[in-house]
């Protein structure tokens, strides 16, 4: 009974400190605040073994990543995911553009890289949320490791839109059904335009990290998963990914080709986490990927 007791009051421990940090983010609305509250809840039923991080409710202080070699920056959580932990890819301070550039150079997936090289280095970007963003700023950080990143491509408040959501599932299901190993459920939407990234957050390149794990999908025309351009859901949108070879599209099949479309969504599997990159340090973070290279 004392056994159990215990438990239970941990239990209730771990959820007070959740929710309290939820609500000491303060977010700009009310919605955004009910969201982040709901997505913590939704994660923490997960069967995953969970961390809570070990700054204090009343603590205004972020856990500098270099503290844990599995912690995640996206707090309240730690979230070790068992998926592909043996290929051992270290959390480190990056403080410095050239730094993130070694980092990549040694940890983002490999063919992702080629794939940058060829495109004549075109990035993929994404916003980061408003704890990242923190996280960056409170810890003087070049650029951050994500990981465990929640998969909201199937939450109506993604895209607010049930509709949305019914595109995603009817999506899922056909990918499932082709055998693909990318699909809504394990997948980040990515875009080519760093101003559309920004729409969601302050915009940052994104490094898929490890050589496992990660998987790539867009549009073999182009263009955004979602909103579907025109209007018309019963349209043919066919789907490219790096899992797949479709000879009659030529170029088309490529990373690299998609990399280099104006404002296309492309859908990317990390289960490594990714790295993320100001996209302010862009040009200098090519300049040193390039002499890399040489």
């Amino acid at each position: 009974m004392r056994a159990a007791g215990a438990s239970l009051i941990c239990l209730l421990e771990s959820y007070l400190l959740i929710y309290g940090y939820c609500y000491s983010l303060h977010p700009k609305s009310k919605s955004h605040r009910a969201t982040v509250q709901a997505r913590a809840e939704s994660l923490s039923k997960r069967r995953r073994d969970v961390i809570i991080s070990s700054i204090g409710v009343a603590s205004s202080s972020l856990l500098p990543p270099w503290q844990t070699s599995l912690s995640s920056l996206v707090l309240p959580y730690s979230i070790i995911s068992p998926a592909y932990a043996d290929e051992k890819i270290p959390s480190l301070p990056i403080i410095s553009t050239r730094e993130a550039a070694h980092y990549i150079h040694r940890y983002s997936n490999p063919e992702f890289v080629s794939s940058v090289v060829k495109s004549n280095y075109n990035f993929l970007y994404r916003g980061l949320s408003v704890d990242e963003s923190e996280a960056v700023v409170r810890n003087n950080l070049a650029a951050i490791m994500v990981k465990d990143e929640p998969h909201d491509l199937l939450d109506p408040d993604t895209y607010q839109s049930n509709e949305a959501v019914s595109y995603f599932r009817s999506l899922e299901k056909d990918m499932i059904a082709n055998g693909l190993s990318i699909k809504p459920s394990n997948g980040h939407i990515a875009t080519t335009c760093p101003k559309e990234a920004a729409r969601w957050g302050a915009a940052v390149s994104i490094w898929p990290l490890g050589e496992k794990g990660v998987d790539f999908a867009w549009l073999e025309d182009g263009g955004m998963f979602w909103p579907i351009n025109g209007g018309g859901r019963g349209k043919s949108r066919s789907v490219v990914t790096t899992s797949t070879s479709i000879s009659d599209i030529g170029d088309k099949g490529a990373l690299s080709e998609a990399l280099q479309g104006d404002t296309w969504d492309v859908m990317f599997r990390a289960d490594n986490g990714f790295l993320a990159v100001s996209a302010e340090l862009d040009n200098e973070l090519r300049t040193y990927l390039m002499k890399m290279e040489k």
